[in-house]
């Protein structure tokens, strides 16, 4: 696990933190790439494999408040979202997508608390076995 020593503020040390506790958790066998979103409102777009995927949400994700992530990537067989924030055990954060009928897959998802105050989250997309993670950022007080 990875020690405490990200604690500090600035998007740059954020992300850094939380690429460094993705490399050092051991939570993957293959290595994912991670895409910075400023605004999963907007969306963020990555390429996977031929597809290009994009994750989005309909608000903004603020802990405890229920909001819908809606994922385009329609040759995908299976999508599941993994939750998780560097150095912090935030419970069983996994959800599996349903396909709607215009193609994209969706769900509801409510973020827990994180006591510490840190805001930083890494969003891992599995699509049909394949992996990218996404980092963002939940509003401030």
């Amino acid at each position: 696990m990875v020690s405490l020593c990200c604690v500090g503020r600035g998007e740059m040390r954020s992300i850094k933190c939380l690429l460094g506790a993705l490399l050092l958790s051991g939570c993957g066998k293959q290595d994912i790439s991670v895409t910075h979103c400023p605004s999963l409102v907007q969306g963020c777009a990555v390429e996977l494999g031929a597809e290009k995927v994009i994750v989005k949400t309909n608000t903004l994700p603020v802990p405890l408040k229920p909001f819908t992530l809606s994922i385009s990537a329609s040759s995908a067989r299976q999508v599941n979202v993994v939750l998780q924030m560097q150095g912090m055990d935030m419970g069983l954060n996994r959800y599996r997508l349903l396909r709607e009928p215009n193609g994209e897959w969706r769900a509801t998802i409510t973020l827990p608390v994180c006591i510490s105050g840190w805001r930083d989250w890494l969003m891992i997309v599995e699509l049909d076995g394949e992996r990218r993670a996404f980092a963002f950022q939940t509003p401030g007080n």
